[in-house]
């Protein structure tokens, strides 16, 4: 495994923590999903407010030392873990530079 793969997968990981620590995830969601969590458009899947999404950004920023722009937002791939997971490295200097 790469570097940028295994920073994606820590990311990742961070990411479903989130949701997981603030109880958006629950049983039933996961069932229907079949585990697979990191794919779920969480808008649709009602995960967060837009209050949340604020914290979710700032939360993320000052984690991963990095920036989001305002096209970021509307990037199609903010909707999901993996998505997210792709915009945070491709904000993230150190993991950016070494690719």
């Amino acid at each position: 495994m790469n570097k940028r793969e295994e920073c994606r997968g820590q990311v990742q990981d961070w990411l479903t923590e989130w949701f997981l620590a603030r109880n958006k995830i629950d049983a039933i969601s996961r069932e229907r999903l079949g585990g697979n969590l990191r794919d779920a458009d969480y808008f649709e899947a009602g995960w967060l407010t837009s209050m949340e999404v604020v914290e979710l950004v700032t939360e993320i920023e000052r984690r991963f030392e990095m920036q989001f722009s305002e096209a970021d937002l509307q990037d199609p791939r903010f909707v999901t873990i993996t998505g997210l997971s792709d915009l945070v490295l491709e904000r993230t200097p150190q993991v950016s530079e070494s690719r």
